[in-house]
């Protein structure tokens, strides 16, 4: 029986029984299913995890990525991103090292060209040569929480060219969904979306 993995941001970290990925697991007749979103994520944080898991050789059978916006930074034991709140027991230097890179360093121009030929890269050179089935999509498609479309077209397996933050409403209605941001009946809707457009 194939396994399924999530992979991304807080569109797909919900293991609750509506979420999305729940649904879809179902309706694909995998037995098991692996989350690997969570709030916040980068994409820089998906890359260093599916790397470690195509080196260990535990790439589920089926690999979901939602992929995030370009404006989160890296760290390899922190979520960190320009709304992060301080957590206790966390060095506070970590934090006004962050709020002075906002202030001082931090360029959204360099953010998106960063983005653009990472993620064409990863499409095109990592996951084009991997043993599962990769089905793609936009947690946020590339910048719309900028108020742009930077036109970015993945074509390793399914690549469902839409976002999920624009489905669940948008600027509009963010955060008034309770599962992956949006409603139940949205998390039915799109996991019935996702299972139409796939090539599995």
């Amino acid at each position: 029986m194939k396994s399924i993995g999530f992979f991304g941001d807080s569109f797909c970290a919900s293991n609750q029984p509506e979420s999305w990925c729940n649904i879809l697991q179902e309706k694909l007749g995998a037995a098991r299913i692996r989350w690997f979103g969570s709030p916040g994520r980068s994409i820089w944080s998906v890359f260093f995890l599916y790397n470690k898991l195509i080196r260990n050789d535990m790439v589920p059978d089926i690999s979901i990525f939602c992929w995030t916006e370009p404006y989160r930074l890296y760290h390899p034991n922190l979520i960190l991103s320009a709304n992060t709140k301080p957590l206790e027991g966390v060095d506070p230097n970590v934090y006004k090292t962050l709020a002075n890179y906002w202030k001082y360093l931090h360029n959204y121009d360099k953010d998106e060209m960063a983005y653009e030929y990472a993620i064409k890269h990863y499409d095109q050179e990592v996951l084009s040569k991997v043993k599962s089935e990769i089905v793609q999509m936009w947690s946020f498609k590339p910048f719309e929480t900028a108020d742009k479309d930077a036109g970015i077209k993945l074509t390793t397996g399914t690549f469902i060219d839409e976002s999920i933050f624009k489905f669940s409403g948008g600027k509009d209605n963010w955060g008034k969904g309770d599962i992956n941001h949006m409603t139940v009946e949205q998390n039915k809707q799109w996991a019935d979306k996702v299972y139409g457009r796939l090539r599995i």
